[in-house]
Order: structure tokens, then C-alpha cells, then sequence
């Protein structure tokens, strides 16, 4: 074999994510660095458990497309030192993969550039660890790739070095000779370059039996430098990988960092949690975050922190379905209806409208709140789900009666439920009420109680600045909104460029002005947005924004990179929802900023 095709990659990562969860019991057995806790082998078996939920269902041409993928959920479910490290090691190893298949040149210089970023991603690399593991396998491989073509040939030397360097660790770590044992992380990987060898060779092999006598590990006793290990991801980070760890270092050890293109796992041991929680929303946008008290997980008491507030919002916050399944957000639905939407064509709502008009259909779609009962169900399951509390971020009270709808359905429950579920009125709409939800995902993440939570929103609320911008008057008249002649004013104004500006105000939808000059509505959107952060740009302030479009994605594309060119931290664009966008018309745009700690 003198190619790997996307195909060939894709079933090897599939065999060592198959391989490792069958193995990890044996790595955690010999688990003993940096602090005997007995997890190498989970955390390996969970961080491959994400690749696989990622990659097993998809088809890929592109080794490009598969690495992309495969790099993304490493990054999401990466945990513990070995899980990070191998994070690592994919990144830099994955970073080499280009859209053609896979020649050994390409696989010994991807090994080589994987090594390099595995120990990049550690902030004092060791002897005698899974590094050395790593190295052994990358120079082997780039050596016998410069001397045959055959791929399986030479990845089983690989294979071999790497064994052999494993077996040398028990010799270069003391505690692993005093215990008796080599680098579990370093076993995990040559367990993988096993499975990556049976996966082209299309066959399974048993553990790499050179291991077996190693079993009869001693026990041994160790103090644990630092009691907590905590584990993050976070988006759009305000420091470089360089810049994090030294800002990091100085609350604890085995510190692990992993940059992939805007997102940042972060792994470090500490006695200080909070203050390291604290330290790392300074630098970016915590996306997930897991603590773990590694004292009681060492003697089998339950030792993660869980999250305690379960949230509850409504598709009118616009939220991504990534957002709403990482964060186990429940959605209580608004509804349309819309007889004639079945005789309409367009893949969206937006567009549909646009075919009506053509058609002199005059209808428009009916909106309807959400029941009390629906909200009643939604409270249920997370309470059922063991939250301590449920917080319920509605759509402006001033705007729909969903807010009225969540209070109903709250007094529907027994007195001793009914105390655990908090309701907060956005006063914010679409883009605007997606920040509020951001903010109550992080007060979650960071363990924050309800008490806190709820009072940060509150003044964290008011600083939301929402802005909408309609592309044609005529939908605004369409809808009710304003007359025939006021249309063809607005009309003739947008002629001149001068363009109308919708914006949030105490929770209800009004005109804010005019913007004058811009040739398209991301220009003048933009140069709101720019003008009325003026001040906090100056102070140096960290400005988030959310962006929602009604079927106009090219608009939406242009205003989040002319605002990322100016460093805002744009959180997502998507869709703007039906229950809103009828109201405003199709090619809308919206967004909304918040000044962020």
C-alpha cells in the first residue's frame, strides 16, 4: 500500500477509538504520573469517543474535510493530560493532510509535525513520558519512509519504536520504576499505532504483548502536588497558546494547551479552581468546562463539579443547534401557521414570503405564543433531569406573552418545585436575547449558584444593544407595520442611502434613526456598531456580538468579518427565526452587541 486514502484514515481512527475503549481498563491499571487517579486510559477512551460520534456516520472525499472534523471534536471532548497531549499530536499530524491521498512522505513529515505540537502542548515536557512514546514513532516512520514506499511496512517499524521506547520509560521516570510500571498515556498510544496498523492491514490484534509482564504493578504511595484538575474549552481566546500558559503557570501544574484555529483546550492541576476559572474567562469564551477533585476520585468518591441550573429558552433567542446540544438547552417552541405556505417554493420561510408577494398572495404567517403547558413540560423534564434549579430566559415580555405563558406554567407546579424555577424576561429579542443566554451559559459553566446568576443577568441585561436593519420597506408595510406611503418614503430615502435602524428599547421594537452613507446594510450596521462602542474600544473592552440574518447570509458573512477585522468576538450567525423575521421581511438584518469582562 503506497496511498491512504480518506477512506483508510477514517477506519484507522475508528480501530484506536475501538481499541482504546476495549483497553482502558489495562492503561488505568498502571496509571501512576503525574498522580496515581487511575483515569489515562478514560480519558483517552472519552476524548476518541467524541471523534468517533463525529466521523462514524459521514462520508468523506476529502482527507481535508475528515481532518477538519476529526480536529474539532478532539478539541471538544479532549480530557486529561493524555487526552490533550494526543490532541496535540493530531493537530500538528493533521495539519499536513492535504485533499490528495496520503503517500509515506506525507505520513512521516505529518508524524514529525504531530510530535512537535504534542510537546508544544506541554508546559514542562518530561523524560520518559508518553513524549518519548510519540518521538520514537515519528522518527522511525519519517527514517523508513525515506527508504520504502510501503505504508503498513513502515508504520509496523514505527510501531516498534515506539514499543521499544515505551518499555524505556519504567527506566527513565523514578516513580514508574518504583511502581513497576511504564507511561500509561505512552501504552495508549502505541496501542493506537497498533489499531492504525490493523485497520490498514484490515485485521484485529491483541494487547502488544511485550506489556504483559509489566502487570504485576506495585503500589505505591505519592503525594498530590495540587487537588483539582480543571478542563476547558473556549472560543475566540484574547491570548495565544504561548501567552495563556504563562499567564496560567502560576496557579498549578501539569498545565496542557491545544490552540486550534479559534478554539482552546486548556487543561491544568491546581489547588485554586475558582481563581483559575476566573483567570481563563478573562482570556476568551467558555465554551465547556470540567472540574474534578482528583483527591476524592483517587480514593472513588464522586470528584466532578456539576453543573447545578438547568436552562430553558425559546427558538426566538436564534441560538445554534451546536449551542442548544452542548449545553442540553430544552427549546419551548412558538408556532406559525400558514395555510398557503404548502404552494409556495423556497427552502426557507424568507424566501416563501418572497414568492407570496409574487403571487399576490396577500396572507401573512399567524404566530402563536407557547402554551403554559409547554413550558410546564420543558420544567418537568429538567427537574427530572436532576437540576437543583431551571432558568427560563424568554423572549420580551413587551413583544409576546411567552414570558406570561413560563409564569402560568410555574405556579402549575407543586410548592416545592415551584421554588427552583427562576424566570427571566430577556427585554430582548433574536440576536439581543441570544447574548443574555450566552452570559447564563457561562455563569452555569463557571458553577455559579442561581442567586448569582440571576443577579448578574439582570445588570448584565441592560447593557444588550440590539439593532435590525429591513433590505425593503414594502414587507414592513406587508405586514401591517407602516402605511403604503411611509413604505415609499423609507423607499426613497434608501435611494439616497439613508436606511432606517430598528433597535430594542425597553423591550419593545422602535425606530432609533437613520444611517446615511453606507452602500449595503452590513456597511451601516458596521458603522453603527463601530460608533456606539467608541468609548469602550478605547477603555480597551472586550465587545461580543451575535449576528441573525432573514435569508440574507451574504450580508451576515460580510458584517462578522469587517467587525473580527476590528477584533469583536463574533459568537455565531444564523438564521433569524420565522416568528421574528415575518414581522420585519426577508434580507433583515440584525445584530447585537455586549461588553463582556
Amino acid at each position: 500500500m503506497k496511498n491512504i486514502t480518506p477512506k483508510d484514515l477514517k477506519k484507522m481512527v475508528l480501530y484506536s477509538c475501538e481499541r482504546i475503549e476495549k483497553e482502558k481498563e489495562n492503561i488505568n491499571k498502571i496509571n501512576v504520573f503525574p498522580i496515581p487517579d487511575q483515569d489515562t486510559g478514560n480519558n483517552l477512551a472519552k476524548t476518541l469517543a467524541g471523534i468517533k460520534e463525529a466521523i462514524e456516520n459521514k462520508n468523506y472525499n476529502s482527507a481535508e474535510d475528515l481532518a477538519n472534523d476529526i480536529l474539532e471534536a478532539s478539541l471538544s471532548s479532549a480530557q486529561g493530560n493524555a487526552g490533550v497531549i494526543y490532541t496535540g499530536f493530531l493537530a500538528g499530524f493533521l495539519s499536513q493532510i492535504g485533499r490528495k491521498d496520503i503517500d509515506a512522505k506525507t505520513l512521516g513529515e505529518a508524524f514529525r509535525k504531530g510530535a512537535e505540537r504534542a510537546k508544544q502542548s506541554i508546559q514542562n515536557p518530561k523524560e520518559g513520558t508518553i513524549l518519548n512514546v510519540i518521538t520514537a514513532a515519528a522518527e522511525s516512520l519519517e527514517k523508513e519512509a525515506k527508504k520504502q514506499k510501503n505504508i503498513p511496512s513502515a508504520l509496523k517499524e514505527a510501531s516498534k519504536a515506539a514499543g521499544e521506547a515505551l518499555l524505556k520509560t519504567r527506566e527513565q521516570m523514578p516513580v514508574f520504576k518504583k511502581a513497576n510500571v511504564v507511561d500509561a498515556g505512552g501504552l495508549g498510544f502505541v496501542m493506537i499505532l497498533e489499531s492504525y496498523l490493523d485497520a490498514l492491514k484490515d485485521k484485529k490484534t491483541a494487547s502488544f504483548s511485550k506489556i504483559k509482564p509489566l502487570e504485576k504493578a506495585k503500589n505505591i504511595v505519592q503525594i498530590i502536588s495540587a487537588r483539582f484538575e480543571v478542563v476547558a474549552l473556549i472560543e475566540d481566546p484574547r491570548a495565544s497558546d504561548i501567552e495563556m500558559r504563562r499567564f496560567l503557570s502560576r496557579f498549578g501544574n501539569s498545565l496542557d494547551i491545544v490552540q486550534i484555529k479559534n478554539k482552546m483546550k486548556i487543561h491544568i492541576h491546581t489547588d485554586l479552581p475558582d481563581d483559575v476559572v476566573s483567570a481563563i474567562r478573562q482570556k476568551g469564551r467558555i465554551v465547556s468546562l470540567r472540574t474534578e477533585d482528583m483527591a476524592k476520585e483517587i480514593v472513588g468518591e464522586p470528584s466532578i463539579k456539576k453543573t447545578t441550573i438547568g436552562l430553558v429558552t425559546d427558538p426566538l433567542a436564534n441560538l445554534t443547534d451546536k449551542i442548544i446540544s452542548r449545553y442540553d438547552i430544552e427549546i419551548v417552541k412558538y408556532v406559525y401557521s400558514w395555510p398557503e405556505e404548502n404552494m409556495l417554493r423556497g427552502e426557507n420561510i424568507y424566501q416563501k414570503m418572497k414568492d407570496a408577494a409574487s403571487k399576490g398572495i396577500a396572507n401573512l404567517p399567524k404566530t402563536s405564543q407557547p402554551s403554559p403547558k409547554d413550558f410546564l413540560e420543558a420544567f418537568k423534564k429538567k427537574l427530572e433531569q436532576g437540576y437543583k434549579d431551571v432558568l427560563c430566559i424568554n423572549f420580551s415580555s413587551k413583544l409576546s406573552g411567552g414570558y406570561n405563558s413560563a409564569c402560568q406554567a410555574k405556579n402549575l407546579l407543586p410548592e416545592n418545585q415551584k421554588q427552583k424555577i427562576h424566570i427571566f424576561d430577556s427585554m430582548n429579542a433574536s440576536a439581543g436575547q441570544a447574548l443574555i443566554v450566552l452570559r447564563a451559559i457561562e455563569l452555569i459553566q463557571t458553577r455559579r449558584n442561581i442567586k448569582e446568576a440571576l443577579s448578574s443577568l439582570k445588570k448584565e441585561a441592560d447593557k444588550v444593544k440590539m439593532y435590525g436593519m429591513p433590505q425593503d420597506p414594502k414587507w414592513l408595510e406587508w405586514g401591517g407595520r407602516i402605511s403604503k406611503s411611509q413604505a415609499q418614503w423609507l423607499k426613497r430615502l434608501q435611494k439616497i442611502r439613508i436606511n432606517p435602524l430598528l433597535g430594542i428599547k425597553k423591550g419593545k421594537i422602535e425606530k432609533i434613526g437613520f444611517s446615511a452613507g453606507a452602500k449595503e446594510m452590513s456597511e451601516a450596521l458596521f458603522k453603527k456598531i463601530m460608533s456606539d462602542t467608541k468609548i469602550l474600544r478605547k477603555e480597551n473592552k472586550n465587545i461580543r456580538i451575535v449576528i441573525t440574518h432573514c435569508d440574507n447570509l451574504q450580508g451576515a458573512k460580510k458584517l462578522k468579518e469587517m467587525l473580527r477585522q476590528e477584533n469583536f468576538e463574533v459568537s455565531f450567525v444564523n438564521l433569524t427565526d420565522s416568528v421574528i423575521g415575518v414581522h420585519t421581511g426577508p434580507g433583515t438584518l440584525l445584530a447585537a452587541w455586549t461588553e463582556i469582562d
